[in-house]
């Protein structure tokens, strides 16, 4: 028997199932991969990998020499479920199209996700909004996902390929070979993406941070520009008799004097290129 039932349904299927199956699932227990002597089951978390808002949702696959099962947590994950199986007259046929169908179309996935994040590389360098280091997160997370989501399976074909319990022929070892291949490289290319993800994290803070420098260069040749006039204002300030006081255009002139340190000073610094 091939079919797709929801967890609670295993009782349903007792008689198509090893005694001790429904106690084990029921308890918990179960493993990435599990190998018993007449019977595998092989456990996941399912992502819809298109949808980042969507939740992981766990699918249990039941395998042994007559039946195979796809257990599915809610409702999510069993139309997923529905959606990628193919019955076929054999089980080790069916498994192997089931996550066949899985993959498919995950590879265009991170294709596109490795264009939003050059997206955001480019941006960084024009823009460094708090709306884009809130994307360079969600790219963050999203990668990280994908890590776990194909590494679980990574671990599942090494487990399926040493076939202990003799379930899969040597016809299908080859397949779910050909499958553990496919999952390293999606794996592969999700690592080089973190690592982009990464730098472009790193570039956005440099941003930042050329930013924060600029505009502390700025206050620090406005303070230097205004510090003389300190200076000034603090010699008439003081409770002493000047000869300005007395003459007519003092006041003026001390204001041209102000004025004159100001445009010597900006243009001393221009001179430099310190207000690029």
């Amino acid at each position: 028997m091939q079919k797709v039932i929801y967890r609670n349904e295993i009782e349903n299927y007792t008689q198509q199932m090893e005694s001790a199956v429904v106690t084990y699932i029921e308890e918990g227990q179960i493993e990435t991969f599990e190998g018993f002597e007449t019977f595998s089951i092989i456990a996941f978390d399912f992502y819809d990998i298109k949808n980042l808002e969507a939740d992981p949702s766990q699918m249990l696959l039941y395998l042994d020499a007559d039946d195979l099962f796809i257990i599915c947590e809610n409702e999510m994950s069993y139309n997923a479920a529905k959606k990628y199986f193919v019955e076929t007259p054999s089980n080790e046929r069916a498994m192997y199209y089931f996550f066949k169908n899985l993959f498919k179309g995950d590879t265009k996935n991170l294709e596109e996700l490795e264009d939003r994040i050059s997206d955001l590389d480019d941006a960084v360098i024009h823009d460094g909004s708090e709306e884009i280091r809130e994307k360079i997160l969600d790219a963050r997370y999203e990668v990280l996902r994908l890590k776990k989501y194909y590494e679980q399976f990574e671990e599942i074909f090494d487990e399926l390929c040493d076939n202990d319990n003799d379930m899969l022929s040597e016809e299908y070892l080859q397949y779910f070979d050909i499958l553990n291949n496919r999952c390293g490289r999606l794996l592969s290319q999700v690592l080089n993406l973190k690592e982009y993800v990464v730098q472009v994290r790193e570039s956005y803070q440099a941003q930042i941070d050329i930013e924060q420098n600029r505009l502390m260069k700025v206050f620090t040749l406005m303070t230097s520009i205004f510090l003389p006039l300190t200076l000034i204002a603090g010699w008439y300030g003081m409770n002493l008799k000047m000869p300005e006081f007395d003459w007519d255009y003092g006041y003026p002139f001390v204001i041209l004097v102000c004025v004159l340190v100001c445009v010597i000073w900006a243009v001393v610094f221009k001179k430099k290129g310190w207000f690029k």
